[in-house]
């Protein structure tokens, strides 16, 4: 194959880079569900930083999946229920913090891009599938105020 002519650009591509650990302005740009019947229901949240250019981060809300909770719960020799109620505390938890309406039963999806919040940011590792550790960026859910938890 013959030599491919980037320009001169070519020599300036470069990887974006992480955040340090702090508190930014931080804006949904992107959802999409992640959901295998009975494996996985996940909301996936790509999120941007509004100012800043570093790497934008990728945030998942696991949601309740009845017959897999009840049997992690089991497994794990968890109160019934544990699994679902801390799924259900996180997704409130995001909610809360980018202003996201939700009612006692829920939330609409549709309220989602586009909400912004001024959020914690840390690093974490993880092992990559091909055994490498990588390092990205990832959200802060605060605990709820004690005013939200008492109206619940």
């Amino acid at each position: 194959m013959p030599f491919i002519e980037m320009g001169e650009e070519f020599a300036n591509a470069k990887e974006t880079p992480l955040a340090p650990e702090g508190q930014y302005d931080i804006k949904i740009h992107a959802l999409s569900e992640d959901k295998v019947p009975g494996k996985k229901n996940n909301l996936v949240i790509d999120t941007r930083f509004e100012s800043e250019d570093y790497l934008p981060i990728r945030h998942w809300v696991a949601l309740p999946i009845p017959e897999k909770d009840a049997r992690n719960d089991q497994e794990k020799g968890h109160d019934p229920g544990t699994t679902a109620k801390t799924k259900m505390l996180m997704a409130k938890r995001f909610c809360y913090l980018f202003h996201i309406p939700y009612t006692d039963l829920g939330f609409n999806t549709d309220d989602f891009l586009g909400a912004s919040a001024r959020v914690g940011v840390t690093q974490g590792s993880y092992e990559a599938q091909d055994g490498t550790t990588r390092t990205t960026n990832r959200l802060i859910l605060p605990r709820l105020p004690e005013e939200v938890e008492a109206a619940a």
